[in-house]
């Protein structure tokens, strides 16, 4: 979700990255930590690298070692806060195709017992350090696999990727991009295949959607809000519901689908609402639907109807905990204005993407704008993200999704 709104950090001119040359991990370069590990979390902060070898790239592939012994293998990123990603523990397993076979076969695994596949074409095929490969997420979407990298080093590593999909997959498309925050901060691009797919149509929960796969946010589609679109279409039979920061329109016409008596979708980006606009007329919504460009604040402002629900999931507002305080002012003054104008009553379901904001720290955050609007809520539904978004327990970013639902009661 990050890149919806706000300026973007300083960016580096911005390059395709090589392509790693692979080796065996016996012939890896070596680079010693200052003090052995505490916790298995992947990222090793650059401050803790004592030494390298000297001429590195960016994204090399590194044996890691400590005072202590082995650490592992990972990638190189010596100008970046996370010097070092770990993508395993084994400092003699190899970095190839067969290590990213072996990952994505566990990570398919664990998505069968979900039986997705009944309700959707669309999901998280691979979950980052969730799933052991640090800045790699991977989704399918469709006929489509869609992979999006979080670091320059998983970039260079994408014909191992590539192959590895092709190997379990052989009968998908395959759309491999940079992260756009992760390209601006280390420099790196990746240009489109002549051959790939501009667009895909997926479906979820009877719903059918175009994904954008070259200007879509992220990897086109946002499948971690699957199981809250579901929820809050259950709680909006006959209702009106508004849908702020709508996207393509996936908590509307899911609402739609689900008995609302008419969906109102609102998102600052023209493109997403071109989309959500395409996707009622693929859902035949008719006249229940209605998608509107504009900023949510004044949006929100000039509103002079009361939603029986509403849809607050703006983008990520936090990027990184220095931004903490003016992202949770930002959520607050969302959520104020989003509960002044909910009919008394009134079903809201409000977001927030930003890993650095804690679920306490949200909640918080919405104690305090119940109290600006002059409302109390009742919350009966705290979530997160779908199975196919596991969180590691040692790894707490992978828990970056809160969905919070409530009743708006007036004072």
């Amino acid at each position: 979700r990050e890149g919806r709104r706000g300026a973007p950090p300083p960016s580096r001119r911005a390059e395709v990255p090589p392509t790693l040359r692979l080796r065996p991990a016996a012939e890896l370069p070596e680079v010693e930590l200052r003090q052995d590990l505490r916790n298995p979390h992947p990222w090793i902060w650059r401050s803790n690298i004592a030494r390298d070898p000297g001429g590195l790239a960016t994204g090399d592939l590194v044996r890691v070692s400590s005072p202590g012994g082995p650490i592992g293998v990972a990638l190189y990123h010596p100008g970046v806060t996370i010097g070092l990603r770990l993508l395993t523990r084994d400092a003699d397993e190899s970095i190839d195709a067969a290590f990213f076979v072996r990952r994505l076969r566990a990570a398919q695994e664990l998505r069968a017992a979900f039986h997705l596949e009944e309700t959707t074409n669309a999901y998280r095929l691979l979950h980052a350090e969730a799933d052991e490969v640090s800045g790699l997420v991977i989704d399918v979407l469709g006929d489509v696999i869609r992979v999006e990298c979080y670091a320059l080093g998983i970039a260079r590593l994408r014909e191992p990727i590539a192959a590895a999909l092709h190997e379990l997959f052989p009968d998908k498309q395959l759309v491999i991009r940079a992260n756009h925050r992760a390209s601006e901060i280390e420099g790196f691009t990746l240009e489109p295949a002549a051959e790939e797919p501009h667009t895909t149509e997926v479906r979820e929960h009877g719903v059918r959607y175009h994904v954008d796969l070259r200007t879509g946010h992220k990897t086109g589609f946002f499948c971690d809000q699957r199981e809250n679109r579901l929820a809050l279409g259950q709680l909006a039979a006959g209702k009106t519901v508004l849908d702020v920061n709508t996207y393509t329109g996936g908590f509307a016409l899911t609402a739609l689908a689900q008995g609302a008596s008419s969906v109102t979708g609102v998102d600052l980006d023209e493109e997403a609402i071109a989309v959500a606009t395409k996707n009622a007329k693929l859902n035949q919504a008719g006249g229940k639907a209605r998608f509107v460009q504009a900023d949510a604040f004044p949006y929100l402002r000039q509103l002079t109807t009361e939603p029986e629900v509403m849809v607050l999931d703006p983008p990520k507002l936090v990027q990184d905990p220095r931004h903490l305080e003016e992202g949770l002012r930002t959520y607050s003054d969302l959520n104020r204005l989003g509960m002044e104008k909910i009919q008394p009553g009134g079903t809201l379901v409000t977001c927030s993407c930003s890993g650095a904001v804690s679920e306490a720290a949200f909640l918080d955050m919405l104690r305090n704008a119940a109290g600006r609007a002059q409302r109390t809520l009742t919350i009966f539904r705290v979530a997160g993200p779908g199975p196919d978004h596991p969180v590691a327990l040692h790894v707490p970013e992978t828990r970056y999704l809160k969905a919070v639902f409530a009743r708006v009661n007036a004072l």
